[in-house]
Formats: C-alpha cells, structure tokens, sequence
C-alpha cells in the first residue's frame, strides 16, 4: 500500500494549468490516505509547505520565475544554461528527500529547465520507481508546443538544430542552442528510458510519445479531471463570452479578437478577455484591440482564486479556446464543461476529440477568423442550441473526465509499479557518469 509519494513540479504556487493539476492531485491523494511530498523551486510566489527545506534556490532571486522574465548577470545565464542540461543541486535535493521522507514513488510534473531529468536519476538510484506526465511536447519540441513565428510546427522531430536555426526559445539563438544541446543530451544518456511509466492525457500525446521512441507499454492514457460544478446561469443583462488563459499569440487570442470584432456591432454581447498581466503580451492585443475599434472588448486580470474563476465561467454563454498552438488537455476546456458551457475551438492537435463539434461545442478552422466569427455569431443567436451542447459538456465531464476515474486508473498505474519495481541494476549512464569517465576514455 502506497502511503508517501513525491511530486515533483517547478511552480509551488499557481502559474497555469499545469499547477491548477499539480495542487489538485496533491489534494486528491491526501483524500485517499496518500501523503504527496511537493518538490520544487523556492520562488518568491512559493506557498508554503512542510516540505519547503528541500526546495532548491532559484539561479536568478529576483521575484520572477518565469525565465522569459527573469534578467540574469552572464554569470547566472552559465549557471541557468547548466541547469537546463543537468541540476546537480536537484539531484541532491531529491536524494535527501528520498532518504529522510522515504517515498514509494515519484511523480513527475512539469519539471523541465528549472529542475532537470538529474531529479530522475536520484529517485531511481534510491530505487524509486518514476511516473512522468507529458503536460507538455518537451521530450519532443525545444519550445514544448510545436509552434514558431505565427504557425505550427514539428521541425524539431527532424533534428533540435531546427530550433537554434529559427530561435523558437524566447527568440533567442542561445537559449534554443542550450535547449537543443539539454534534449540531445537527455536522449544521448538515455534519462528518459528509466521512467517507469508515461501518463498522456490524450490520445494526440500517447501517439507523439510513441513516434519519439516510447514504448507503448509504458504509456497510459488517463484524462486529466475537473470538479461538476452549480448549474450554469448565463448573465442576462450584459451577456458576455469568455477567453481565459495567457494572452502570448500562440493561444490565438489575437485571432479571437479578430473575429468578434468583426460580429461585434451585430450582437448584443461583450468579449471578456481574462488573462491581463500587465506585460508586453497584454499591451499587444490591447492595441490591436484598439486599432480595430472594439468597444466590448472587456480586460480582466488573471483569476487564480478558483471560485472566482468558475463563477465568471458560469455566467458566460460560452467559452472561446483559439489556440495555435497543439494544446494538450487544456484545463480551460475542461472548466467550462464543468459549468455546462460549450466551448469553440481550434479543429486541430487534441481539441476535435475533446470538442466534438455540435456535441460539446463547435470547431473552426486554424487561423480562420472569418470562420471564427461564424461559430461566435451561431452560438450567440441559437440559445436553445448553445444550452443544449452545454449540457452535453457537462454530461461527457461526469463520466470521461471525472476525479474519480482520474485518481482510481492513475493509483492502478502507482500501485503495479510499487508490487513490481524497475530493475536498477543496469541503467544508462548520467551526465555525471559521462564526466567522470571521460578521461579515463580519452586515455
């Protein structure tokens, strides 16, 4: 019986989607008895823990934790490019925890750059065996998301040099060099062949982990959860359709402004853009906001108190998810469904098996914004419709995305892991391994 299990995440406070899953699977496990042990970074926005001795400093102390925002000396960039590659102050860290908490197994979040796979490498060399689920394209895709200048792309599954070539990583030369050279070097010490198993919340993901060399063994398909919530009860008055999520052109929120600009003089609604966090992103689509004359254009700060949140989703008629990018299983979606409200989305990656369309919402065409002011229009002006695939949504919410199946197929997976543990006798080599037999090889 499993009684303490490590999690690992870079964000010990909530950053998006992946964090909004992070606390609430730690909820979930301390409801079935499961002691979950965070691991992070210890950030200025860290919430506190029990666990918060073990946390690592971050390279850069200056209040961001994103890495887009931080502005590192040229000494902390090596520090950071080192992290990247391999944190050997990670890999202690666990090794700690391993030792003082005792853990039966680890789960692996979203860990990349801030934490490194060096994290794996100490949980199986305590022998812990190590699940890792994929919120992300990272063992794939230096940017994580398939997407450069504007459009989708796999380049990378042709070579990471791709990356350095057209600068997917924070435009910059460097930072997609050092991202390129961290993934080679995963795969060349073969870091990632000693997870025991792979959790992918769609089939998009499991399909994409399989084409890179996963076993599909190893992969288990679970759907991500959210929580049914009160009947939705649309605003009457000022009716209003809702985008949520970062404001970065890659979640299409240009695109969806676009459109409704376009409707905008014909329907009596507002568009309530939540997400506005003050930086560049937001000062960008503010002004496109402006250049093409919207008055209903309605900015709202990002909302992390979750019933706010939900209560802003309820009185929506309907949730817009314009992504450009190949989302996973956005958590977006998911919370509108949990509120019985359709969703229009992006007829590309996962999102046509997670929005049917005409059953839980519509679907438009990649960067079509007429077609997108098309569906906004159709649900606006057919209530009795909207209503009816809202309802859907909730229904499909109750018995594929339910905490409940969550928790009950992901301890499957935990519990055959803890009876049946990896083989760590023979393993790849680490990046430490490499180094300390380098020279003894060049002799």
């Amino acid at each position: 019986m499993i009684s303490k299990i490590l999690v690992v995440n870079k964000y010990h406070f909530i950053s998006g989607g992946a964090e909004r899953y992070f606390f609430t699977i730690m909820d979930a496990l301390r409801e079935e008895g499961i002691e979950p042990i965070p691991f992070s970074v210890n950030y200025a926005k860290t919430l506190p823990s029990p666990y918060q001795k073990y946390f690592i400093e971050p390279v850069v102390k200056d209040g961001e934790a994103k890495m887009v925002h931080q502005k590192p000396t040229l000494g902390q960039k090596i520090q950071l490019a080192k992290q990247v590659v391999y944190n050997t102050h990670a890999s202690r860290a666990v090794k700690q925890i391993c030792e003082n908490e005792k853990p039966q197994l680890a789960y692996f979040l979203n860990f990349n750059n801030h934490i490194s796979p060096s994290a794996i490498d100490a949980c199986v060399a305590a022998g812990i065996p190590v699940v890792m689920r994929m919120s992300d394209f990272n063992l794939v895709c230096s940017p994580n998301m398939y997407y450069r200048d504007g459009k989708l792309c796999m380049d990378c599954k042709k070579g990471f040099y791709h990356a350095v070539i057209h600068k997917c990583v924070h435009g910059s030369a460097v930072k997609s060099a050092v991202s390129a050279f961290a993934l080679s070097v995963h795969r060349w010490i073969g870091v990632y062949k000693k997870v025991s198993a792979f959790i992918a919340p769609t089939e998009f993901m499991k399909r994409e982990l399989i084409e890179v060399g996963i076993p599909a063994a190893k992969i288990y398909r679970i759907n991500t959860f959210a929580a049914p919530q009160l009947v939705a009860n649309p605003e009457k008055k000022n009716p209003y359709i809702l985008f949520l999520g970062r404001l970065a052109k890659y979640k299409g929120i240009d695109t969806a402004i676009e459109a409704f600009s376009r409707i905008e003089d014909q329907v009596n609604v507002s568009f309530y853009v939540m997400g506005d966090e003050g930086d560049d992103d937001a000062a960008r689509v503010k002004s496109l906001a402006q250049r093409l004359n919207c008055k209903k254009v309605v900015f709202m700060p990002f909302e992390r108190d979750k019933k706010k949140l939900l209560e802003v989703i309820q009185k929506s008629l309907f949730v817009v998810v314009p992504s450009e990018n190949y989302e996973n299983l956005p958590n977006t979606v998911l919370e509108a469904f949990s509120c019985s409200r359709p969703v229009i989305a992006t007829r590309i990656g996962s999102l046509p098996d997670i929005v049917r369309d005409h059953q839980y919402g519509l679907l438009y065409d990649f960067g079509n914004v007429s077609d997108l002011s098309l569906k906004m229009e159709y649900l606006i002006s057919h209530e009795r419709e909207r209503e009816h695939m809202g309802r859907n949504a909730y229904e499909v919410l109750l018995r594929e995305y339910s905490k409940k199946g969550h928790l009950k197929h992901l301890l499957e997976v935990f519990e055959s892991l803890t009876k049946d543990p990896p083989n760590t006798d023979v393993l790849p080599m680490t990046v430490q391994d490499y180094l300390i037999a380098a020279p003894a090889i060049s002799r």
